[in-house]
């Protein structure tokens, strides 16, 4: 079922384990877990060189908690946006995280993540 006729609940639950992957490969800088879920044309060395670089740099990158707060769920065009309330163990204050998923052949990808 193409993500936009789901409901918000099962998109949240979708987008939940998503980004807990994401999370779980940001905090132990392992590429392959971080980029599972993403469009396997944007799984390139490019992309993994920039986030390799944001891990290198980036405290909050590396130490995201697993506990956040679910914010909402956007739908636009043809992808949906889910997005949530998230801190990190070593840097102070909430960080909003925006997380872009579509359905691609019966899967739901990610086209895009944010996090400030």
């Amino acid at each position: 079922m193409d993500i936009l006729e789901q409901s918000d609940a099962d998109i949240r639950k979708v987008a939940e384990t998503i980004w807990g992957d994401m999370v779980n490969g940001a905090n132990s800088r392992d590429w392959d877990i971080y980029s599972q879920h993403m469009l396997a044309e944007s799984v390139t060395e490019q992309a993994r060189a920039s986030v390799e670089h944001q891990w290198q740099y980036s405290k909050m990158f590396t130490s995201l908690t697993e506990e956040r707060e679910f914010m909402g769920v956007l739908r636009q065009m043809d992808h949906v946006l889910v997005l949530w309330k998230q801190w990190s163990t070593k840097v102070e204050g909430d960080f909003l995280v925006m997380l872009y998923l579509k359905s691609v052949e019966e899967n739901v990808k990610v086209i895009g993540s944010w996090i400030r």
